[in-house]
């Protein structure tokens, strides 16, 4: 018997932020993997948002209780 997986769909509004250096930045709360009390707020690339969202579990925008920030 086979079975047909239907293929999920995942629109999501993101808001960019010019940098000074030219590249689009994105908050996100990082969640870094296998450390997850770790959780921290950064920026990075436009272009880096959706593997942060889809494999490290990162969400939008910053974490709860701060966490300062870099890039990665």
């Amino acid at each position: 018997m086979k079975r047909t997986l239907g293929a999920a769909a995942f629109f999501m509004t993101i808001t960019i932020a010019p940098a000074q250096s030219g590249e689009d930045k994105v908050t996100i709360c990082h969640i870094p993997p296998g450390n997850p009390e770790n959780a921290h707020t950064i920026r990075v690339g436009a272009a880096a948002v959706p593997a942060h969202l889809l494999l490290h579990g990162d969400s939008l925008g910053e974490c709860d209780g701060g966490g300062g920030g870099g890039g990665d």
